[in-house]
């Protein structure tokens, strides 16, 4: 048996979609090499596992801006991980695995992130759970808001027409925000040249606050469904709900419930904070569920740990006060040259990370540093749980503070 591994060629395009396809059990479409399935593919990014001249196992990656508690970091978005049935239980995925770290790492990229299919397969590549996201089923006959009304108006615009309004709301979103993904001309595009028909029946919507400004933008689909029950008959799904402030949220919130007609509102990919539960009069309406999202895998530590923006700096100063320092022992047994000590001195704004001899404050393995770094675990929560070794019970407090995030990490684009 003859194995080769390296980038699939543009002429491999089929092939390597076809492995994906049946993978992830996606319908194996005619015109398979169309250039709208291209999104899906970066020849210069792709590795493969080519068995006797047979392409069997495939590896992606994509080239993204994510913001880390509000610092824009390159990070390699993985997709496209698979193999067929008959080549499997052979090694081939963790070695594509391994080998995207180490090109993430080469090309400067801190971190490693993606949706897992199966959360348990890449753990044992290092991978820790680095956010969640929540899922609403709502009656809008139940959807009212506590407090008062939103100022401003909506509209319903056509997906090309709100085009600019929907960049540009997003963008300013994102900046603050944690593991969120900078759109670019190629992300943009998969949103306004969707793959499904069905989301053709896509309509935008806007949201103005009173002085005429956008301060909100969601994606909507509206279907009818006979069901020959009493009572509304149209069931409404919501995409890309972002709102820049309260006024929009309560704004974009209230035109959905009311739509008479809807018997359910259907929202996916709903960050962890979304204020829902806190603004509602009957929460309960939501029938709020969680999941798993975007699994992250350091690695550069030393690159990742001097990139993000700790919660340390006082604004009531000039930014530079209450400074700290940490010291962190990472072990790493799969990629070698992360493994060791750190030292982080950090005034919250600028931050310096050195590799360091002696002992260590705390001893952290690379999956549960993903989780401190991205904010969705603390330390405490980690050393509560034995998943962390404490070596000085004063740096939890420490790392705690350091660690803490604006907003909770959360990832709003499939890929």
């Amino acid at each position: 048996m003859g194995v080769e591994i390296r980038a699939a060629q543009e002429d491999e395009l089929a092939d390597y979609l076809r492995v994906v396809r049946y993978v992830f059990a996606a319908p194996l479409a005619e015109g398979i090499e169309d250039q709208q399935e291209k999104w899906r593919y970066d020849p210069e990014r792709s590795l493969c596992v080519f068995v006797d001249g047979k392409l069997v196992s495939t590896y992606g990656a994509y080239d993204f801006t994510v913001q880390l508690n509000g610092a824009s970091v390159p990070m390699a978005g993985v997709t496209n991980v698979g193999t067929l049935p008959g080549f499997r239980r052979r090694g081939f995925v963790r070695e594509l695995v391994m080998r995207g770290l180490a090109d993430a790492r080469e090309r400067g990229e801190s971190c490693a992130m993606l949706w897992a299919s199966f959360g348990a397969i890449y753990q044992r590549f290092g991978y820790g759970l680095a956010s969640a996201w929540v899922g609403y089923r709502w009656d809008p006959r139940y959807g009212r808001l506590s407090g008062p009304s939103a100022e401003g108006t909506t509209e319903i615009l056509s997906m090309a027409a709100a085009r600019l309004t929907l960049e540009a709301v997003h963008a300013e979103y994102v900046g603050p925000r944690n593991l969120m993904i900078a759109r670019s001309a190629e992300g943009w595009r998969r949103v306004f040249e969707p793959e499904l028909p069905e989301q053709s029946y896509q309509r935008a919507v806007v949201y103005r606050n009173a002085a005429g400004e956008p301060r909100g933008t969601m994606f909507l689909q509206n279907r009818e469904q006979e069901d020959h029950e009493p009572g509304p008959n149209q069931y409404l799904t919501v995409g890309d709900f972002t709102a820049l402030d309260v006024d929009a949220y309560r704004g974009m919130w209230e035109f959905l419930a009311g739509h008479d007609l809807v018997r359910e509102v259907t929202m996916e990919r709903v960050p962890e904070d979304d204020p829902a539960p806190l603004m509602l009069l009957e929460p309960r309406t939501l029938r709020r569920r969680t999941m798993d999202a975007m699994w992250l895998r350091v690695a550069d530590v030393e690159l990742a740990l001097s990139q993000r923006p700790y919660g340390v700096k006082d604004p009531r100063h000039d930014g530079r006060a209450g400074g700290c320092a940490l010291t962190l022992r990472v072990v790493d047994e799969q990629c070698e040259w992360n493994d060791g000590t750190y030292r982080i001195e950090t005034d919250g704004v600028e931050s310096a990370v050195k590799r360091v001899d002696g002992a260590a404050e705390l001893t952290v393995p690379v999956e549960r540093l993903a989780q401190l770094i991205s904010g969705y675990a603390s330390a405490s929560q980690l050393a509560r749980l034995d998943l962390i070794e404490v070596g000085d019970a004063l740096a939890l407090t420490t790392a705690d503070a350091m660690f803490a995030t604006a907003y909770r990490p959360f990832c709003q684009d499939g890929f």
